[in-house]
């Protein structure tokens, strides 16, 4: 599970922990050589560490895990993964190798039009450089069918997510887990441990979970239907507050949220090209771009589908690309008159600033 600082602990086989950042790092193929693939989410505290090589207005999620990592707290890590995706992403790689070479960095190329005719054929090509480069860092080659087995596995977590969510979605709102297992924190809790725990062992335990009856009470239509927006899991005290203020959580359209367990992998294809097809399949995030895909429509459609009241935007100050995604969405919200509200997330928690504009906006969407 994860620590309360957000990073993982160390008590499964340490080395084989590999740290990961982004929404489109294909965990398959790091499992498949023998590693654990591990979020590494931000510490509320900044000890200035990543100052001397990033400015102050740098998004702080790459920020933390540059500090965390000259503080020596990720020297535990077999490597570090990073998709290509903004542009404080890829000044995290660049500084990376020279600052901290003892943890050896995995930097893979995603396209940026998801729909280009190439896009394909590029992506395959670099999930087989960076299949190459693993099992040179591994020492040990990552066969087809041991791909499928991760794959299989993978799967069978993404399976168990949805379910997660289509019970938070339901009338009685039943997620298990915790005191209270219709809530917002104790569905997040379990989205954040599937990055957190082995997956087998991740499997088992929602899978029990799921399998348990459910006490909880259908709320009888009294809380507000809400949706969230944003980049990560960032701050936990945000589903506290919107779990005292009134609201459930029905869905999510966060790059680590229920859009990252939508698709699956093809099993009965070739486990690269099933990898490919699945990367290019998911909802964008706003660093990509896909015209049949919008993130505006199907934000829309969810919605509808989720009969929400209202959409929460949760943003990470200083993400320039959600700040960018942010003017168009609420525009598009806007036109079809669904009340949406910004909330800009701090690296620290500031939890009562929060908790008074969640508060305002449930009560305006309850009266």
């Amino acid at each position: 599970m994860a620590s309360e600082t957000g990073n993982p602990r160390l008590e499964r086989n340490p080395p084989s922990l590999l740290g990961f950042l982004t929404a489109y790092v294909p965990e398959e193929l790091f499992h498949a050589a023998g590693f654990t693939p591990v979020f590494i989410f931000h510490a509320p505290d900044d000890r200035g560490h990543a100052r001397a090589h990033l400015p102050s207005f740098t998004c702080w999620v790459a920020g933390s895990a540059l500090d965390q990592a000259l503080a020596g707290d990720l020297d535990h890590l077999a490597g570090m993964a990073l998709a290509k995706t903004c542009d404080s992403t890829q000044g995290l790689a660049d500084l990376w190798q020279p600052n901290v070479p003892h943890v050896p960095l995995f930097h893979f190329g995603m396209p940026l039009r998801l729909d280009s005719s190439s896009a394909r054929a590029y992506l395959l090509a670099e999930l087989e450089s960076l299949r190459a480069r693993i099992q040179t860092v591994a020492g040990r080659s990552i066969s087809d069918e041991t791909l499928q087995e991760s794959i299989r596995l993978y799967n069978r977590t993404r399976a168990l997510v949805r379910r997660l969510y289509a019970r938070a979605a339901s009338p009685a709102g039943v997620p298990p887990g915790g005191e209270n297992r219709g809530s917002a924190p104790a569905l997040y809790r379990l989205v954040r441990a599937a990055f957190q725990m082995p997956k087998d062992a991740y499997n088992d335990h929602v899978s029990q979970l799921l399998g348990r009856p459910s006490t909880f009470p259908n709320d009888g239509g009294r809380k507000r239907r809400v949706l969230l927006v944003g980049p990560a899991l960032g701050d936990p005290v945000l589903f506290d507050v919107l779990d005292q203020s009134g609201a459930r959580v029905v869905g999510d359209l966060m790059d680590l949220g229920e859009r990252y367990f939508a698709v699956d992998a093809a099993e009965d294809s070739h486990p690269l090209e099933a990898l490919a097809d699945r990367l290019l399949a998911l909802v964008p995030t706003p660093t990509k771009h896909h015209p049949q895909r919008t993130r505006e429509a199907h934000l829309l459609a969810l919605v509808r589908q989720r009969r929400a009241d209202g959409v929460i935007f949760a943003r990470q100050k200083f993400c320039e690309p959600h700040g960018f995604d942010y003017a168009q969405m609420a525009h598009a919200l806007d036109e079809s008159a669904v009340p949406n509200l910004l909330v800009e997330l701090e690296q620290a928690s500031q939890t009562g600033q929060v908790r008074t504009r969640v508060e305002a906006f449930v009560e305006m969407i309850t009266g």
